[in-house]
């Protein structure tokens, strides 16, 4: 029941002072690939380095349509010698 779920989310945040982080797969792609730019990275490159079968997958990274898994974000946060934290934005709602 969509109520019950709104009103446990509500009791939550309030208890904690919590608001849960959502990503925002667009900004986190625009981050992503601004790093890549910096570093002067393709996203081939990112592809080969990762180990990728195909470069549309960071293609779908840095325009938001989708995320990297962990095991990948850690390895791009390796690449461009940032945090995780860097590479990932939240949305506020």
């Amino acid at each position: 029941n969509i109520g019950l779920y709104v009103l446990y989310r509500a009791v939550v945040v309030n208890k904690w002072d919590f608001e849960y982080p959502v990503i925002d797969k667009r900004k986190t792609g625009d981050t992503l690939k601004r790093y890549m730019q910096e570093r002067g990275l393709t996203d081939r490159d990112v592809q080969e380095y990762l180990g990728l079968a195909c470069v549309q997958t960071v293609y779908r990274w840095t325009t938001g349509i989708s995320i990297p898994t962990i095991d990948n974000l850690y390895a791009l946060s390796r690449l461009m010698k940032v945090s995780i934290d860097d590479l990932i934005c939240c949305s506020k709602h």
